[in-house]
């Protein structure tokens, strides 16, 4: 149970009510819990520096630990845990499959941290380092109901659920729930969507649950909570079911994550909260609670496409429309157009050599052979963007054959 900490120092009742009542409608906050990305190694050398983005973004690596290698690269440096650069070492030997990148990790905690850095203004930062040229590869950003009682509580969640009154862009949900040997509850989870049926365009997941029970059972770190969630236990209808905040994540990876960046950034042209507003926005696609809707003739419609959103559910999302983010595959740029060629085009390239060979024919020379088409005006565009790009920073893409071959250079 919560430690008897007081409110305020003053003591009049008045105030304290005032503060108390204000506990009732906490306005949510927004959090970026969760940055990765990756730059290619000619890209991360300016100015005579290495990890020149590290630099840019007030981060001195002589204070950084060196930590062993992942995710194909042999080598890494960490600062305590929370900001990790991870790149191939030159003076090591390079696992198949590995590229010339340097990859980027925020953490939770690191991002607490860059936060400060780049002071509260992500925008600019998404917009510069997509201009520098980034490779976002996860984001996840997290929402906190710290209201008594919360919001939308996890009864509320779990009726929607069970009555199956809802819409969801997900096919499957997990409800979970720790109770201990007392019968306690100490934990409760509701996923929608799974880390398991991602591929190569990415996923979003949706993860809502019990913040207050995770710092208090799992983490034992009850004096961490924040002030507004640590004085609900002054609330006069204070029950046995403790603390109350809900912390509503979204994780974007691959080319999932690139898009939610990209919706940020344009929403940010006509919005004045950018991050909040694109959250609200796929959150209410990747889930979406109803009340069942009547027609003319006061019957129940029985195609729930008809069905209104809850009016509790979208006051919580501030009446945002739903956002689905750009199909991965509309996103044109040179790795799309590889990943294209290389996973897509090349298996029947291939196949149908396979055929005109077995007759004496060559499907290759029949492609040489092809008159020249007119190019789109996206490839015009992709066309004109490459003119300046060296011949190392094509190898770059070159190399996505080569690996996905298992052939990649090892010296």
């Amino acid at each position: 149970m919560a430690k008897n900490t007081v409110i305020s120092s003053d003591n009049d009742i008045t105030d304290q009510l005032i503060k108390l009542k204000k506990l009732k409608d906490v306005p949510v906050r927004f959090k970026i819990d969760w940055l990765s990305f990756t730059v290619p190694e000619e890209l991360d050398l300016k100015n005579g520096k290495d990890f020149f983005l590290l630099d840019k973004l007030g981060y001195d690596i002589s204070k950084f630990d060196e930590v062993a290698g992942r995710n194909f690269f042999n080598s890494g440096v960490s600062f305590k845990g929370a900001v990790k650069v991870f790149y191939n070492d030159p003076a090591k030997k390079k696992q198949k499959g590995a590229i010339d990148a340097h990859n980027y990790i925020f953490t939770g905690v690191g991002c607490s941290n860059l936060q400060g850095h780049v002071k509260n203004d992500w925008v600019s930062l998404f917009f510069f380092l997509r201009d520098f040229g980034v490779k976002f590869s996860r984001i996840d950003i997290c929402m906190d109901d710290l209201c008594y009682p919360s919001k939308i509580t996890f009864p509320f969640v779990e009726r929607k659920l069970a009555r199956k009154q809802f819409r969801s862009s997900k096919r499957r949900y997990n409800l979970m729930k720790d109770v201990n040997t007392a019968g306690e509850l100490v934990g409760e989870t509701c996923y929608f969507g799974s880390r398991s049926t991602t591929g190569k365009n990415g996923h979003i997941l949706c993860r809502a649950y019990q913040k207050a029970l995770q710092m208090v059972n799992v983490k034992h770190q009850e004096d961490a909570m924040p002030e507004e969630v640590r004085n609900q236990i002054f609330m006069p209808d204070f029950d046995e079911n403790g603390y109350q905040w809900i912390r509503w994540e979204l994780e974007f990876t691959k080319h999932k994550a690139v898009a939610m960046i990209d919706l940020i950034l344009e929403l940010s042209k006509t919005e004045s909260n950018p991050i909040s507003e694109a959250y609200y926005r796929v959150l209410r696609d990747t889930i979406d609670f109803l009340v069942p809707t009547k027609g003319k003739d006061g019957k129940i419609y029985k195609n729930k496409a008809r069905w209104k959103s809850s009016p509790k559910w979208l006051s919580f999302l501030q009446n945002s429309r739903k956002a689905v983010l750009e199909n991965p595959s509309s996103i044109y740029d040179l790795g799309s157009v590889h990943d294209w060629i290389l996973y897509q085009v090349m298996p029947t390239v291939q196949m149908l050599q396979e055929i005109y060979k077995a007759r004496g024919l060559d499907f290759y020379d029949l492609m040489r052979a092809t008159p020249k088409f007119d190019f789109s005006k996206k490839q015009e565009v992709l066309l004109e963007t490459t003119k300046d790009m060296t011949v190392d920073q094509l190898v770059v893409f070159a190399n996505r054959f080569l690996e996905a071959r298992g052939d990649s250079d090892e010296d």
